[in-house]
């Protein structure tokens, strides 16, 4: 009989706690309906920059100087990282990345120069432009509806 006792405490666990469940799922199911919509004033013309660099090493200064040139649009602008390597008297390699920006008005090539203090007792290893990134200032607007008048207005 002890048996048989069990089975109904399981079972009336079971029918109280379906229409839980019944809830929960539907809850899940209800959170799961969702719809994004972006919107944009204006849309941006990425180009394709490029940029070198040379260096030297006065005593505890890294110096640098290079050029940055984007052939797909005139007036642009953009980022680049300069990361300098170097190592110390104990052996070990240590990198400074330094975030700078760029701006041009017309299809010159952008001149960039710059110093890193790197310590004393250091040998300079690289100086390197990385992750250089170009917008053209001209903006694409996005399409819009004929604002002409009909015959009869």
């Amino acid at each position: 009989m002890g048996k048989f006792v069990q089975s109904r405490i399981v079972l009336a666990a079971l029918v109280v706690a379906l229409p839980g469940l019944a809830t929960a799922q539907e809850a899940m199911q209800a959170e799961k309906k969702y719809s994004i919509r972006f919107e944009t004033s204006e849309h941006r013309k990425y180009c394709k920059a490029s940029i070198w660099v040379e260096f030297n090493q006065y005593d505890t200064i890294a110096a640098y100087n290079g050029e940055i040139s984007n052939e797909d649009c005139g007036a642009s602008g953009g980022s680049y990282t300069i990361s300098v390597r170097y190592r110390d008297e104990s052996g070990e390699v240590h990198n400074i990345d330094t975030e700078h920006t760029w701006h041009r008005d017309d299809d010159r090539k952008v001149l960039i120069e710059g110093k890193q203090s790197i310590g004393e007792n250091v040998d300079l290893i690289r100086v390197r432009a990385r992750k250089i990134q170009c917008v053209c200032d001209e903006v694409e607007s996005p399409a819009t509806e004929n604002d002409s008048k009909g015959e009869n207005e």
